[in-house]
């Protein structure tokens, strides 16, 4: 389930990066109109490294684990 969401969360920024043009403000926009693309762009990146960390680390030694407990 987790996985799932993971996939999801990472399409939705897929879609926020491409409107908002991969985070880059338009040239005439306020300081605050390009702080907000910057810390948008900085949690994608934030929000990438959780998703790889869990699905490539924690989830496969849980279940490791599990299987250890089990047998």
């Amino acid at each position: 389930m987790m996985m799932h969401d993971h996939n999801a969360e990472g399409e939705r920024f897929r879609k926020i990066a491409s409107l908002s043009n991969n985070y880059t403000p338009p040239a005439d926009s306020c300081a605050t109109y390009q702080a907000t693309y910057a810390k948008l762009r900085e949690f994608e990146k934030d929000l990438h490294q959780h998703i790889h960390l869990e699905n490539n680390l924690l989830f496969p030694g849980a279940i490791a684990a599990e299987k250890q407990l089990i047998n």
